[in-house]
């Protein structure tokens, strides 16, 4: 293999060699995985593939297709409005629109449970109000699913969207208006089209976050691959069974990932900044408090239904919770948050300034798409590639407890925290590094004595991220946790299993605050945009 380097003839050998080896751990439990190819078990194979894989895959397109729909409705016009409007509020809601996001899947399924239960407030509301009859209220099906996810899964579209309506040229909407076109065709015809490049990204995010779910679909009991891999796996020790799921799982990543670059190599059309872009107009009379109705819906049925309901059980419960034991499971979270914050990024420092000063070609090069892949990736399936590898290696390194644990969430979430550390990287000149050379200093020195100090923001960006997402994986922990270790995640969702949905409450409120940090620097960064 031939690789190229920018600065000078030096060949950075020590840089060299740990790009390598940290692109092999990053890829080592994907990779793993067309092991399981070789996996022979035709028996199982055949019953898995015959009986249920065809019922997997039904339902996960139902639900992908579902949720895909709903997110663009409830995302789209949100973002159109608060773009170019003006209206009650409207400055407020750019960044509430973006709460829902602070809330996993499974933690709006167990409140919506509770809301629309037969003891819960909707119901018991309706049985005090002698004009209206009490509804039985099913939410244990594909339809409830596809309603939870995409009120929580929706900003990813309103947040791509709104990027691409900020973006948009004022000269080709005034020349639609003066044809004769209103502003709402105008819209459909003419934004929509030129917009849908940058909304499929977010769909893209919606439909690999649906993929990824497992404690939404396995609470209200729809099975899906996730669901399938789990039960393979955790219940059966069927191996083989679980890599044949999670290969064919990750063949749908692979493909959406496809359709996605493809439409990257479009987006130059709505990124155009150097055009006059769209001013907000005052909306006027009935429309504006349409306009707010319109915006509200998602967030209250996004966040303020499902948290108020959280809130309640908070209340209702407070004297009878263990408060040392939660303690004790806060600890655990802090501390593989915390681990795992400092792991991807010493690893995304050392790929970053690796591709700052070397020109990578050939096997590394794919090496660090494969690597950025894992978030792409299902946490199912990383876990399932985790065991292969080391059932492969060593079966006694199964009970490395929480080290093999941070080494999956290093390989699920080291492209969360890579971006912002590349990112930062390419605002700063290259003659910073080739004038510290020139003096003298070696790569490490500039790393750490000039360019470190000045990518400090977008270390905080990652370590954010890292530590939320973190706090808030279900699938993958639940796979490679020791045993009787809980997270914060894990101890919301086993309770709901276990029919004690109230006693969640605190894990859940406290992952959703959490998760309002990361809400908070996005509308940050789209405010500059805008």
């Amino acid at each position: 293999m031939e690789v190229t380097f920018s600065i000078g003839n030096r060949r950075f050998w020590g840089w060299r060699i740990l790009l390598f080896a940290g692109l092999i751990i990053l890829t080592a439990p994907i990779l793993s995985l067309g092991l399981g190819v070789f996996q022979e078990n035709d028996q199982v194979l055949n019953l898995t593939s015959q009986k249920l894989l065809p019922l997997y895959v039904q339902n996960t397109l139902i639900i992908l297709l579902g949720t895909s729909i709903l997110t663009l409705l409830v995302g789209i016009f949100p973002a159109w409005l608060v773009s170019v409007a003006k209206f009650p509020f409207s400055r407020q809601l750019e960044w509430l629109l973006i709460l829902p996001l602070s809330i996993p899947t499974f933690i709006n399924a167990i409140a919506y449970v509770g809301l629309t239960d037969y003891a819960g407030p909707i119901r018991t509301l309706l049985r005090k109000t002698p004009i209206l009859p009490d509804i039985y209220m099913d939410l244990m099906n594909h339809i409830g699913v596809i309603w939870v996810m995409s009120m929580v899964l929706y900003p990813y579209v309103y947040l791509t969207a709104r990027t691409a309506f900020i973006g948009q040229s004022a000269n080709m909407i005034e020349a639609a208006s003066s044809l004769g076109v209103g502003r709402f065709s105008t819209f459909l015809r003419v934004v929509l089209p030129i917009s849908w490049p940058a909304i499929f990204s977010g769909l893209s995010l919606v439909i690999m976050e649906t993929l990824n779910d497992y404690g939404t679909v396995h609470y209200y009991g729809v099975p899906t691959f996730t669901t399938g891999i789990f039960r393979s796996w955790l219940s059966l020790g069927n191996l083989p069974a679980a890599i044949l799921l999670s290969l064919v799982l990750l063949g749908f990543v692979l493909v959406l990932l496809s359709i996605e670059e493809y439409y990257k190599g479009r987006r130059r059309f709505v990124e155009d900044r150097s055009v006059r872009l769209l001013t907000k107009r005052r909306i006027l009379g009935y429309k504006k408090w349409i306009a707010l109705l319109i915006c509200l819906v998602p967030l209250i049925f996004g966040f303020i239904v499902p948290v108020f309901q959280i809130i309640y059980w908070l209340v209702s419960i407070f004297d009878r919770v263990d408060w040392l034991s939660f303690w004790s499971i806060l600890l655990n979270t802090f501390q593989l948050a915390t681990g795992s914050c400092l792991l991807i990024i010493t690893f995304g420092l050392i790929i970053a300034y690796s591709n700052r000063i070397l020109h990578l070609q050939g096997i590394a090069k794919y090496l660090q798409k494969i690597a950025l892949l894992g978030y792409a990736t299902p946490g199912a399936v990383i876990g399932v590639g985790m065991i292969l590898l080391v059932v492969s290696l060593n079966p006694s390194w199964l009970y490395l407890g929480i080290s093999a644990l941070i080494y999956g969430y290093l390989v699920r979430f080291f492209a969360v925290g890579y971006n912002p550390i590349e990112a930062a990287f390419k605002k700063q000149s290259h003659s910073l590094d080739e004038a510290g050379i020139s003096l003298g200093l070696t790569t490490s020195k500039v790393l750490t004595n000039i360019l470190l100090p000045l990518i400090k923001p977008g270390l905080l960006a990652a370590a954010i991220m890292v530590f939320v997402d973190v706090s808030k994986e279900l699938p993958l922990t639940l796979i490679l946790r020791p045993f009787n270790f809980e997270t914060l995640a894990t101890n919301a969702f086993q309770y709901a299993k276990d029919e004690l949905a109230a006693q969640s409450a605190p894990a859940s409120l406290l992952i959703i605050l959490l998760g309002i940090l990361p809400a908070y620097f996005l509308n940050k960064t789209m405010r500059n945009l805008g």
